[in-house]
């Protein structure tokens, strides 16, 4: 059985927006109800839908809903967690930055929510991408120890803070 690990809040559901809370699980004794913990901001591709209303791969952030997720370690990046069922999408991960800030579609754990001159904000820098490996870090542990008293995948849960525009129906004349 999938159990809750990170809770991520983006700040507008489908926009230009790159930004995001990323909150992680804690679990008292006997309790299945996870409490959450702030941990650190998140940078993602901004939405860009295909005509079906689909995000586009290597272009846009996935979707909101709720991933089980499994644990990678190979290949440069690293230790990471792989989202599953992301489908037509594929190779969507949480892992650290790379100085350049490049992404296609996976999600960074970053410690500032705007560019600029740090420690205001990020750069596209060293120091970014080691804070970035350090929170990593903390998420492979944390997950580690959860991992040991749990089973099943984790899973992640995506939110946004605004909904999305919705199409309603002009008020009637007669209303």
């Amino acid at each position: 059985m999938a159990w809750p690990f990170l809770y991520l809040v983006r700040e507008v559901y489908h926009s230009s927006n790159h930004w995001g809370t990323l909150f992680t699980a804690e679990y008292a004794s006997g309790n299945d109800r996870p409490t959450w913990e702030k941990l650190c901001y998140t940078y993602e591709l901004s939405w860009k839908a295909d005509k079906t209303g689909n995000s586009i791969p290597g272009k846009s952030r996935i979707d909101i809903g709720i991933y089980q997720m499994h644990v990678r370690a190979d290949g440069k990046k690293g230790w990471r967690l792989e989202l599953m069922g992301t489908e037509p999408r594929k190779y969507i991960q949480l892992h650290r930055a790379h100085k350049s800030m490049y992404i296609e579609g996976c999600i960074l754990p970053v410690p500032q929510q705007q560019f600029g001159r740090f420690p205001f904000g990020l750069e596209k820098d060293e120091i970014t991408q080691f804070l970035s490996e350090t929170l990593i870090d903390v998420i492979r542990l944390r997950y580690e120890r959860l991992a040991r008293t749990r089973s099943g995948n984790p899973t992640i849960e995506i939110a946004a803070k605004l909904p999305a525009l919705l199409d309603l129906p002009s008020k009637s004349a007669t209303a």
